[in-house]
């Protein structure tokens, strides 16, 4: 019997050993030893690189990015961000509501489980349902984009 067309299970791009899923990031297979951001090389980079950047916009206390595994199926990520106006926010005062979500994604003959912590701030908390701030913004625009149309058919039907 040959072995040719089993699928092969992909290898940790920085130890070789068995691939327990993707970074959400760089894409890149990764064992749970390696799937946080500093534990592997293009995210760890990337994190230094832009380490001002991840700052709560409230208080400027560190609000870095998270991701880990605690199995080769089950990885935990943060993004350290309000999921309405995308605007890093810091875990202990000024995350509001926090959300976690299950994502469950298919890889070869295998699927990974990601919990995917989503979280608001004070001003998109209560706006969560239209999709915090940034979505209510765009629906105003959409609503004056329609009353500016409308407008224009009345004038020019009289």
């Amino acid at each position: 019997m040959s072995l040719a067309g089993l699928p092969v299970i992909p290898s940790c791009a920085e130890c070789g050993l068995e691939s327990g899923g993707r970074c959400r990031i760089c894409r890149r297979h990764l064992c749970t030893d390696h799937f946080a951001y500093e534990d592997h090389r293009p995210c760890r980079e990337r994190m230094a690189a832009n380490a001002r950047r991840f700052v709560c916009y409230v208080c400027g206390s560190p609000a870095p990015p998270r991701q880990w595994s605690t199995a080769l199926f089950a990885h935990y990520v943060d993004s350290g961000r309000c999921d309405g106006c995308r605007r890093y926010i810091c875990d202990e005062r000024h995350t509001r509501l926090r959300e976690e979500r299950v994502e469950i994604v298919a890889d070869s003959l295998r699927s990974h489980r990601y919990y995917v912590t989503r979280r608001y701030c004070d001003v998109c908390a209560p706006l969560r349902r239209l999709g915090g701030l940034r979505g209510t913004a765009r629906i105003g625009s959409v609503l004056a984009l329609a009353g500016t149309i409308a407008g224009i058919v009345l004038l020019h039907s009289r």
